[in-house]
């Protein structure tokens, strides 16, 4: 009986895992990363992170100018490897796939993929929250040092594959994937520049008082 309690255990787990859909999500040597146009130059593991996000199906936009990402559920984060431009997030099944939790192993579903440098942390929500679109300041609390940040186009209608199959990529040649990933630098005011103007708003306070 404890055999046969077994074995229906572990065909539960196994059917558990099949029904996961499951995507790759790593570039290739055709679908590197590049920082403000240029290929992203050889850099020690952990200098750059990447979110890969998914939506469904008939989401194909991606709005993140308020930091809001609507539409789109963190899946899961990659970082760069020791090659240039090139990154990981594999995590499953001897690092070939992750899993994509609500979704089944012949869903389809959208992706994309947000980077940015190591300054700005590893906690997705603070890091999103922090961008107002390229050409705006970003609001990351604490940052030294130049920010790089980008925002890929989007992987549409990505079948995804059961445990132990063969995965499809977030990143390809194919018309539907995303082809590469541009970091820009995003300017963020030193603390310095925000102590100063709140020093100015201060005194012109005073001074509109003074002069009642």
């Amino acid at each position: 009986m404890k055999k046969v309690l077994t074995l229906a255990a572990l065909l539960g787990t196994a059917s558990a895992s099949f029904g996961q859909g499951y995507v790759a999500f790593a570039n290739t040597s055709t679908t590197r990363i590049s920082n403000n146009g240029v290929l992203q130059t050889v850099s020690a593991v952990g200098s750059y992170y990447y979110a890969l996000l998914v939506a469904p199906s008939t989401q194909n936009t991606i709005s993140s100018s308020d930091g809001s990402f609507t539409g789109w559920t963190f899946v899961t984060m990659g970082t760069n490897i020791a090659s240039a431009g090139r990154l990981s997030g594999n995590n499953a099944d001897n690092n070939q796939a992750v899993a994509v939790a609500g979704t089944t192993g012949t869903s389809t579903a959208d992706f994309a993929v947000v980077g940015w440098s190591a300054n700005l942390g590893t906690d997705w929500a603070s890091v999103a929250a922090g961008f107002h679109g390229y050409g705006n300041n970003g609001t990351w609390a604490g940052t030294s040092g130049p920010v790089l940040f980008g925002v890929s186009g989007i992987a549409d209608d990505i079948l995804l594959a059961p445990a132990l199959a063969s995965y499809n990529n977030v990143f390809g040649t194919g018309a539907n994937q995303i082809h590469g990933l541009n970091l820009q630098t995003v300017p963020v005011p030193e603390p310095t520049t925000f102590a100063l103007a709140g020093l100015g708003a201060a005194a012109l306070v005073i001074f509109r008082r003074r002069k009642a």
